[in-house]
């Protein structure tokens, strides 16, 4: 009953409907039924008989056959982690990046986010001869013509470079992320690189939180979507400054004793199950360390690993 609906045979349109929705598990079908659920959701009433049907099919024990994305995702669980030719972070993760998580890296300007990300996207099309990649900048920090030059010119086919710059268009992005995975089924890795721009407040208008809030939701939802159906996903982010009072409670310039340095968007986008939280915390200009702020149950967070730049076998170019 703990099963995701996400691994039932549920068409994509109807599958966002009721993530969005709040219904992630046949268990929160309970004290619902079809005809209900198709009028709150506004949804075919064929769609919601289809989806109590497979539901009441496994809580008699009865095998419900795997959609293809999460067949696909049962089969990558299989294969080992994929390294990001990232020697810190690789050993931070036991060897690598597993496939069907989320692995965010956060550090201040001038660290080299981005290189690892290249490393890392290499090392994904080396690893997965048939594995398509959708590189999203919402920055201009990596350019299609750099992505290009950094690719291997045979796998150029299978890497899509996409811009986005502001919040509506990161809701649209995110409302479509579930079409996407269901038009490609070979994508295997998104880069969604300087998520954090998208929030910051502009010329025009400063996002609420309210609107932060929405968002980050929606985005975790997708996020869920997309590792359970077997995609990898890597987020890069800066870093912001929040200060602390002597007892370790948040502050202002006023009352705070101390300033740490944070990753600027907040965990609340993350589907913590599956997600990977990694800074980077430079101590001099070519060197500091790797830190793992948090990640799944089995794996120990704060764990540190240093790094120097260059290392060509560690931060490839």
């Amino acid at each position: 009953m703990n099963r995701p609906l996400s691994s039932l045979s549920i068409p994509p349109s109807t599958l966002s409907v009721l993530l969005k929705a709040g219904y992630e598990t046949v268990r929160d079908l309970d004290g619902s039924n079809a005809e209900k659920l198709a009028q709150d959701l506004s949804i075919p009433l064929g769609s919601s008989q289809a989806i109590f049907s497979q539901g009441n099919m496994q809580r008699r024990g009865v095998r419900v056959p795997l959609t293809q994305p999460a067949a696909a995702a049962l089969s990558s669980a299989a294969r080992a982690p994929f390294a990001t030719k990232c020697v810190p972070i690789d050993r931070l993760l036991g060897g690598g990046l597993p496939r069907k998580h989320v692995l965010e890296i956060s550090g201040p300007p001038g660290t080299p986010k981005g290189v690892i990300v290249v490393g890392l996207i290499r090392s994904f099309l080396n690893d997965s001869p048939d594995g398509e990649v959708i590189f999203l900048d919402t920055q201009n920090m990596t350019t299609a013509s750099a992505l290009r030059k950094a690719v291997p010119k045979d796998a150029l086919a299978r890497v899509s470079h996409h811009v986005l710059h502001t919040l509506p268009e990161l809701v649209v992005f995110i409302h479509a992320l579930p079409s996407i995975l269901a038009a490609r089924p070979k994508l295997g890795l998104l880069v969604l690189s300087s998520l954090h721009f998208p929030f910051q407040a502009t010329s025009s208008k400063k996002p609420t939180h309210q609107e932060k809030s929405t968002v980050h939701e929606n985005l975790k939802k997708a996020l869920a979507v997309l590792t359970t159906g077997g995609v990898t996903v890597v987020v890069t982010s800066q870093m912001a400054t929040k200060l602390l009072a002597a007892d370790g409670s948040p502050a202002t310039f006023d009352t705070g004793a101390r300033a740490v340095m944070v990753p600027q968007l907040s965990p609340a986008y993350l589907p913590p199950a599956v997600s990977f939280r990694v800074l980077i915390c430079p101590q001099a200009r070519d060197s500091g360390v790797c830190r793992l702020l948090s990640a799944p149950s089995t794996q120990a967070a704060g764990k540190e690993e240093p790094y120097n730049i260059p290392k060509r076998e560690m931060l490839p170019v």
